[in-house]
């Protein structure tokens, strides 16, 4: 009876704020699942451990045997094989896209074991770098779950969450590899110290050196450098059902950037009614700094019907960029007057220099119990705490609160700090009934800076046979303003005005905001036939309070003149769409597989097309495996995006066709290659860079 009152008291509950309607927000795309097995166990999805297949919500797996068939050099090359969520190489000054079902990068939650990272807090990078800042050869598996999450991962989950689980510790061995590509080159170490007794451990390292390129008609290089991560877990079992864990990562990276040799070029300027001419050297450089730690301290403890964790931890990222540009050799032909007017106006359109210092950090409790009543009814409980900083010149104003500081010599810039802090709890109930299974969860979250918010959540998975199932879900999504989004005062030069002079731009938050809010539902089918398999889903997500900045003006402040933004609640999208995979065995070598992807993303408060999106997404792939010790793995595949929305609203349709290549010489020593965009396709509009292509090798003593 007691268990019956519980199950019935949290559907209800859950029942209920659906009805409320809890908002709308999201942003879909025709992602599908790209990875099919079968009895993988799944922990992201529920926060418990399941089998694939049972979980309602829309769940991919990326395993370690995958990861190793891929070859893949770094986790956008694994995605970009193994799922066909849309990916950029390039946003907005670094890092890639990562679209889940058409929801912008900072809107999917990336998780590292379950842990939150902090990443810049800057609106136009946000979580975007992220994934290259994880070390791929430290990865075990890749849990991802489409769609809206936010009943058991809060705020940030509302297009869905990607679990990144790293290795643990199982046996002694040593693994070293090495790798160069177009781009970059990087070499690798991992220490497993295996179990002693009642300790086991793992070090990792990884060095990474981006080459310096330049195309001719380029005015600068892009960010070249060098990169250094060092990670470490180690695990205490007090007994087989106690486990305490330690962890560490940090990371660092010192990118730069220059115009090249400097050249004299010929200028012509016009000033009133008169044109003057003359020669000017300008060159420049300019660079970014990354630093990034993280800590934390768990315990995990199972007893009889309850399994339950507690732990803490903390993640701090300070970043900095700078640049500097200098106008020397000014010759013009013409009178001493004009020559003093050309000089000074090379000077101010051409010469100058500009810092920014932030720092960003995540502090975190969290507390979770299942309590395992029968083998067909779980309980999971658990909450959070999160305190989020940040400080730096990008939230900095002159005011009473304010201080000022100065880096490499340049002029001082005012800082400031701001805090938010975010209590949460949450419950989901797990339930058997024959061939259904029915998960209603619900979580609560209190936001210091914008109130209280609630996110129920139902999945419903029937069983109609061994080999079919039905899926259906349907709940609630939200994204808390970020800490820029309300306050930051950013005032930064970007590019350069059609004449040539700087183009500066200032930024402000908005401390009224309102969350990004969602509602969805999805309803699909998976099965398997003979050796086949698919699934088909369609997916429908409303968002509200879209938050996006707004043009108002110019105004100007010591003598520089600013085109001044703000951000607003100012849009509101529908995003609908169908997701497939549909994938055949011809034998235990080769397998076919198509993935597809329709999706209509309408700004509806402004009656146009989300941009940065296509209409079709299709993924074609072909791969072989011999199962061999000393043998070959290869995979051929080919990506389309008919219909792609560019930033100025034009549509453009693209193939790009890319091979990776496995040669196994032993059960310990491999060697891979891959080449991706082969016909070296480039587009600007579309983020296409051409080319590239990587070879790498691995050894375990």
């Amino acid at each position: 009876m007691r268990i019956k009152k519980n199950m019935t008291v949290l559907t209800t509950a859950v029942l209920l704020s659906l009805g409320q309607g809890a908002g709308c927000s999201a942003e879909a795309e025709p992602e599908s699942l790209a990875t099919f097995t079968l009895d993988e166990i799944v922990v992201t999805a529920t926060r418990t451990e399941n089998k694939a297949k049972e979980v309602p919500a829309a769940t991919q797996v990326i395993t370690a045997e995958e990861i190793k068939k891929a070859g893949s050099n770094s986790l956008r090359d694994l995605f970009s094989l193994e799922t066909n969520f849309f990916q950029k190489r390039h946003t907005r000054g670094g890092g890639h896209q990562v679209m889940i079902r058409g929801m912008d990068t900072d809107k999917s939650l990336i998780l590292v074991n379950g842990r939150r990272l902090a990443n810049e807090s800057s609106t136009s990078l946000g979580n975007a770098n992220a994934l290259d800042r994880i070390n791929i050869h430290n990865v075990e598996r890749v849990e991802i779950v489409y769609g809206p999450s936010s009943a058991l991962y809060g705020s940030e989950a509302m297009g869905g969450v990607i679990n990144i689980i790293t290795k643990p510790s199982e046996r002694q061995e040593i693994t070293v590899g090495a790798s160069q590509a177009s781009t970059d080159a990087n070499h690798w170490y991992h220490f497993d110290l295996g179990r002693k007794g009642k300790f086991a451990g793992t070090v990792d390292m990884k060095f990474n050196r981006l080459r310096r390129l330049m195309e001719p008609q380029d005015t600068s290089s892009n960010n070249y450098g060098t990169a250094q991560t060092y990670s470490f877990s180690a695990d205490y079992h007090f007994t087989d059902h106690d486990l305490l864990n330690i962890y560490g990562d940090y990371y660092s990276q010192h990118l730069g950037y220059d115009t090249g040799a400097a050249t004299s070029k010929h200028y012509s300027v016009r000033m009133g009614m008169n044109t003057i001419q003359g020669d000017a050297v300008v060159s420049g450089d300019g660079g970014r700094d990354y630093r990034q730690q993280n800590y934390g301290i768990s315990y995990h403890r199972t007893a009889r019907n309850h399994d339950w964790q507690i732990r803490t931890y903390y993640s701090k990222i300070d970043y900095r960029d700078w640049s500097k540009n200098t106008v020397s050799r000014i010759v013009p032909a013409a009178d001493p007057v004009s020559q003093m007017r050309f000089a000074a106006y090379m000077r101010s359109a051409y010469g100058s220099e500009d810092f920014n210092i932030n720092d960003n950090r995540l502090y975190a409790i969290e507390a979770r119990d299942t309590v395992h009543f029968s083998d067909r009814h779980r309980l999971t409980f658990g909450g959070e705490f999160l305190h989020q900083r940040t400080y730096g010149t990008d939230l900095g104003d002159v005011d009473d609160m304010s201080h000022s500081i100065s880096w490499r010599g340049m002029r001082a810039k005012p800082t400031q700090e701001h805090s938010i802090r975010t209590y949460a709890g949450y419950v989901q109930d797990e339930l058997t009934f024959g061939p259904w299974f029915i998960v209603p969860a619900l979580r609560y979250d209190h936001h210091e800076r914008f109130g209280s918010h609630v996110s129920p959540r139902l999945g419903v998975t029937y069983n109609v046979s061994e080999h079919l199932r039905l899926k259906a879900n349907y709940g609630t999504g939200f994204k808390a303003p970020t800490m820029m989004q309300l306050y930051e005062i950013l005032k930064r030069q970007m590019g350069r005005t059609g004449g040539g002079a700087i183009n500066w731009v200032e930024v402000d938050g908005n401390p009224n905001l309102k969350p990004e809010e969602s509602r969805s539902f999805d309803i699909g089918v998976e099965a398997e036939f003979g050796k086949g398999f698919g699934s088909l889903t369609y997916f429908d997500t409303q968002v509200d309070n879209l938050i996006r900045s707004e043009r108002i003006g110019t105004h100007t402040v010591g003598g520089i003149t600013y085109n001044q933004y703000v951000y607003t609640n100012a849009e509101k999208a529908h995003l609908r769409g169908l997701e497939s995979t549909l994938g055949y065995h011809f034998s235990d070598r080769w397998q076919f597989k198509v993935l597809t992807g329709w999706l209509s993303a309408r700004d509806t408060s402004r009656n146009r097309d989300l941009t940065q999106r296509a209409r079709l997404t299709q993924i074609y792939q072909l791969s072989y495996d011999d199962h061999k010790e000393d043998g070959w793995g290869a995979a051929l595949w080919n990506r389309l995006d008919y219909g792609y929305v560019t930033d100025n609203y034009e549509k453009k349709t693209y193939n790009l066709l890319n091979f990776t290549l496995t040669k196994r010489l032993s059960a310990d020593t491999r060697i891979f290659a891959s080449v991706e965009n082969i016909f070296d396709r480039r587009d600007d509009d579309c983020d296409l860079d051409g080319r590239y292509w990587m070879i790498g090798v691995e050894h375990h003593f």
